[in-house]
C-alpha cells in the first residue's frame, strides 16, 4: 500500500458547497486505495474511483462513495444513484428514475434529492417530488411534491429572488421548501420539517414569497435562512420543541448584483455555522457563529475570488483565488476552528468536506478524472 498524506497533494480549487461537477473521463481508470502512516498533517486512507462523464455530483458516507449520474439530454432524464465501496468498488446502481436529481443530501446511510420532472415544451411547468433513498436496499421513501405550471415561469432570469425547491437531511427528521403557486403566477416557499419514521407529522415551520432555505439539519436543530426585501435572518429551530431563534441578521442590497448576507450559504457542522462575507469582493473574510452559544470568530481567508464553503463532521474547506494557484485554499478543523492545513500544490481540482473526510478529482492526461476520498486516521 502507498503511502499518502494530505500534505504532499497539488490541488487547485473549482467548488461550491452545492456538490462538484465532473468533467469527462473514461471508464477504464482502475479503482486505487492507499493508506497513511506518516505522521505528518491528516494522514490517513485513500480511495479512488472512475468519474464518469455524467457524474454531476459527489459524496462520502461513512467511507463510501456516492454519485449522482444524470444524462445531460432534453426530457425525459435518466438519473442514476450508485454507490462504491472500499477498497476497489465497482459503482453499483442504488437508485434510478427519469427524472433530474437536484440538491442531494447524504446522511447516516439515506439520500434525499429532488427528483424534478417537465414535459418537453412545456413552457417552463415542471414538478418537484421530494425522495429520501436507503443507499443500502435502493428503497424509496416520497416525502412530499408540488407542481407549477407555465405561468409561473421567468425566460432568462434577472427578476427579484423568490423560493426554490431545497431539502436537507438528518439522521432522523428530514426539511423542504415546497413551492405553492398563486394568482398571476406567484410563488410562496413553505419550509416544512417532519420525522422520517412518520412524514404524515409534517409541520410548517415559516412560509416566505422572498426567500426560505433549509440549510442543516441534525438530531437537535434546523438551520435555516429565511429573506425578506431589507433584511435576512438566520434561524435555529429546537427539533423537539419548536422553540425558534435568530442567530444573525444582515441587510438586503441588490439582489441582482448577489447582494444577499454571506450566511445564506452558511455550512455548518455541529454547533458551528461558517460562511464567506462579502463573496464577490476582492477580499472577502470568513465567518464563523457557534450558533449555540453566539460567539463569533474571524477566519483567515488569503486572495479573492472564493467559490464558497463546504462541510462534513470533519472539515470545513473553502477556496480563494485562481484555480492554477491552490496557495489560498484552506481546510479548517470542524470543531476547533483551527487551520488544519493549507493545500500546497498536486494535481486534484474541486476540494470540498463530506461526511467524515474530503473529496477531490485527480487529472490524468487531461482526459480521465477520478473521484478521490480521503479519511483522516
Amino acid at each position: 500500500m502507498k503511502s499518502l498524506a494530505l500534505s504532499t497533494l497539488i490541488v487547485a480549487i473549482s467548488c461550491s458547497t452545492a456538490g462538484t461537477t465532473s468533467p469527462s473521463i473514461s471508464s477504464s481508470t482502475a479503482p486505487t486505495a492507499s493508506s497513511s502512516q506518516s505522521t505528518g498533517a491528516l494522514p490517513g486512507s485513500t480511495f479512488s474511483m472512475p468519474a464518469e462523464r455524467d457524474m454531476v455530483s459527489f459524496y462520502a458516507d461513512r467511507g463510501s462513495l456516492i454519485a449522482n449520474q444524470t444524462k445531460d439530454a432534453p426530457p425525459p432524464y435518466d438519473s442514476k444513484i450508485v454507490r462504491a465501496e472500499a477498497p476497489n468498488g465497482p459503482w453499483k446502481l442504488v437508485y434510478e428514475s427519469d427524472a433530474m436529481f437536484m440538491v442531494d443530501r447524504v446522511s447516516t446511510g439515506r439520500i434525499g434529492f429532488i427528483e424534478y420532472r417537465e414535459t418537453y415544451q412545456s413552457g417552463g411547468a415542471y414538478s418537484d417530488a421530494f425522495v429520501v433513498v436507503d443507499l443500502a436496499s435502493g428503497q424509496k421513501t416520497e416525502v412530499d411534491r408540488f407542481a407549477l405550471s407555465a405561468a409561473t415561469y421567468r425566460g432568462g432570469g434577472g427578476g427579484p429572488r423568490r423560493p426554490v425547491g431545497a431539502m436537507t437531511l438528518g439522521p432522523d427528521h428530514v426539511a423542504w421548501t415546497r413551492l405553492v403557486e398563486g394568482p398571476g403566477g406567484t410563488v410562496t416557499g413553505e419550509l416544512r420539517i417532519a420525522p422520517l419514521t412518520d412524514l404524515k407529522a409534517s409541520q410548517v415551520v415559516t412560509t416566505s414569497s422572498e426567500w426560505v432555505r433549509p440549510l442543516d439539519l441534525d438530531s437537535e436543530r434546523l438551520v435555516y435562512v429565511l429573506g425578506g426585501k431589507t433584511e435576512d435572518t438566520l434561524h435555529v429551530r429546537q427539533v423537539q420543541s419548536g422553540i425558534d431563534k435568530v442567530v444573525a441578521s444582515g441587510a438586503v442590497g441588490d439582489q441582482q448584483r448577489g447582494e444577499t448576507p454571506g450566511f445564506g450559504y452558511a455550512a455548518v457542522s455541529g454547533v458551528w455555522a461558517v460562511w464567506l462575507d462579502g463573496l464577490k469582493a476582492t477580499s472577502p473574510s470568513g465567518h464563523a457563529l457557534n450558533i449555540v452559544t453566539g460567539e463569533e470568530r474571524v477566519l483567515k481567508v488569503a486572495g479573492s475570488s472564493c467559490s464558497g464553503v463546504s462541510g462534513g463532521s470533519r472539515y470545513f474547506v473553502w477556496a480563494c483565488g485562481r484555480s492554477d494557484d491552490p496557495q489560498d485554499s484552506l481546510i479548517v478543523d470542524a470543531k476547533t476552528l483551527d487551520t488544519a492545513r493549507p493545500i500546497t500544490a498536486g494535481t486534484g481540482v474541486g476540494l470540498i468536506a463530506s461526511d467524515d473526510g474530503l473529496l477531490w478529482f485527480n487529472v490524468i492526461d487531461n482526459t480521465r478524472r477520478t473521484v478521490t476520498l480521503f479519511r483522516p486516521n
